[in-house]
């Protein structure tokens, strides 16, 4: 494959078409007739799959196709300012306050067991999905689509509204599907095993499904099922807003911490992190998350700024350190940007995203729990020292960012509504 530049254009010829993507016709620019309607059905009930929807979104109305979303007032939010249609759901449909309250009245009812919560939740968002399926039928009949794209939220409810068009999965984490590489049990935090389970098997009746990680994070896993492809880090897309002015000020180095954008119990991951950090000759941003304020936090050093929500790639581009609770999301923008991490998984994929980020050499991860202040404390520090994770994590970020995810997943989009 070679890349490069001519008259102010972009150019890309590929030798050979990889295994499992779309024949080079479906490759090239499209014009007039061959213009397509994409609806796009969003939910923002997880933090990090509204991004790769919107990433993969922009890409395709860049390359002149039409798009539109259905989705939440959250989604709304998110998508201010970017001269994209949404429709907006019901407000009894927005999927953050179902899925939290289906959380707490599973943990309620099972004394707090997470294994014998995950199936209330799973039934409980199956009961969503179904009101969410008459509400996407209504935006099919209007709009007509050519394809349609979720997440895997929004999985079970395109898959009831039945639409005549193709559709696809836009996975926001490591793969999910059959034959994985390691066990789901394994990977997923115990509550979501059974809605896991089931979108990884409702999800086999869509045309295509992108996941938007990296292959060689994801255990260089080779085995993908038919219509499953590799996309790269899709989650990198971030609104555009102002840089912090005390970041460009002259001083020591930057760690970025980050806590969940959806509510959970990590909270005491930032308290850890700021305690350990304290004495170090770095300087510490801390992003809470609409979730949380500043004044929650029990400990403010000197060194470090408390925020709900900053750019994260914005710190980590001046950065020398992420610690992190191993979001997909926040973890992609840390390897993309060749930064160590040390991560805490709470729950959700968390304890899959950590274990790929330690499997490359990049990430100290520290268990929640009796004695983690202490452990994190000292996996700092070693992250900190170690010259090792950061020519490591210099390679994959070299490597990474001679690739462009949302190009890619636009194309693989473009195939599919070609037909």
């Amino acid at each position: 494959m070679v890349q490069g530049e001519r008259e102010g254009q972009a150019w890309l010829l590929v030798f050979g078409t990889p295994a499992g993507w779309p024949e080079p016709a479906a490759w090239g620019l499209r014009c007039g007739s061959d213009m397509s309607r994409y609806l796009v059905v969003a939910t923002a009930g997880a933090g990090g799959d509204l991004q790769p929807l919107i990433a993969a979104a922009l890409a395709l109305r860049g390359r002149g196709h039409e798009v539109c979303f259905a989705g939440d007032a959250s989604v709304q939010r998110a998508l201010s300012g970017l001269g994209l249609e949404v429709e907006v759901l019901p407000a009894e449909l927005d999927l953050g306050p179902r899925l939290i309250a289906a959380i707490r009245q599973a943990m309620a009812a099972t004394d707090g067991d997470l294994a014998a919560a995950g199936p209330i939740v799973e039934q409980r968002l199956a009961i969503w999905a179904q009101e969410m399926a008459a509400v996407v039928q209504k935006s099919l009949r209007r709009l007509r689509p050519d394809a349609v794209a979720t997440s895997l939220f929004g999985v079970e409810a395109v898959l009831q509204a039945t639409p005549a068009c193709p559709w696809a999965l836009i996975n926001s984490t490591f793969y999910v599907g059959p034959s994985p590489p390691r066990p789901i049990e394994d990977d997923i935090g115990a509550r979501a095993v059974p809605l896991l389970r089931r979108y990884a098997r409702l999800a086999t009746a869509a045309a295509m499904v992108l996941h938007a990680t990296d292959q060689v994070f994801d255990f260089s896993f080779d085995r993908l099922p038919a219509g499953h492809h590799y996309v790269g880090p899709l989650g990198l897309w971030e609104p555009v807003s102002e840089t912090p002015a005390y970041l460009e000020q002259p001083g020591d180095p930057w760690v970025l911490v980050s806590i969940s954008s959806q509510l959970q119990d990590d909270l005491p991951l930032a308290e850890a992190a700021l305690a350990a950090l304290a004495d170090k000759p770095v300087r510490v941003v801390v992003t809470l998350g609409p979730g949380h304020r500043p004044e929650e936090v029990t400990i403010s050093p000197p060194n470090a700024y408390l925020e709900q929500v900053v750019p994260h790639s914005a710190v980590l581009k001046r950065g020398l350190l992420l610690v992190s609770h191993a979001g997909h999301g926040s973890v992609m923008k840390a390897l993309w940007e060749g930064r160590p991490m040390v991560l805490m998984p709470w729950g959700r994929d968390q304890p899959g995203v950590a274990a790929r980020a330690r499997a490359l050499g990049l990430a100290e991860v520290v268990q929640p729990g009796e004695g983690a202040e202490q452990a994190l404390a000292e996996a700092i520090e070693r992250a900190l020292d170690s010259a090792d994770m950061r020519r490591k994590a210099a390679l994959h970020a070299a490597r990474l960012q001679a690739t462009d995810p949302a190009r890619v997943a636009a194309m693989l989009l473009e195939s599919l509504a070609a037909g």
